[in-house]
């Protein structure tokens, strides 16, 4: 039985500006953005349905040969369900960049 109020399948949050998000990290703002678990975390809050006191726990890290950029997924037990939370980096590869949400699973 899914857990109600949470979206899943890919996801964006509209009108996200991956390059200004950027930006705004670059200059010691939303440092956050460079954790995928706190990305999964405030993003998934925010706009997806989970909620902040979920536990969220990392789970890998990988180089995706074709696209060229790291991905990480996140796991979050929610009320009764777990999710996987799949997430990128759109523009700076390593710690200095953004994590982006891209997909969240029910397991």
């Amino acid at each position: 039985m899914p857990c109600p109020g949470v979206t899943t399948g890919r996801v964006e949050v509209p009108g996200e500006d991956y390059g200004r998000i950027q930006q705004a990290v670059d200059s010691g703002k939303n440092l956050w953005r460079l954790s995928p678990v706190r990305t999964a975390q405030v993003i998934g809050t925010r706009n997806f349905g989970l909620r902040e006191r979920d536990s969220y726990t990392f789970v890998e890290q990988y180089y995706d040969p074709g696209s060229g950029l790291q991905h990480a997924v996140v796991r979050v037990r929610h009320q009764s369900c777990t999710y996987l939370v799949e997430l990128y980096q759109p523009i700076k590869q390593g710690q200095k960049g953004i994590w982006v949400v891209t997909e969240i699973t029910e397991v």
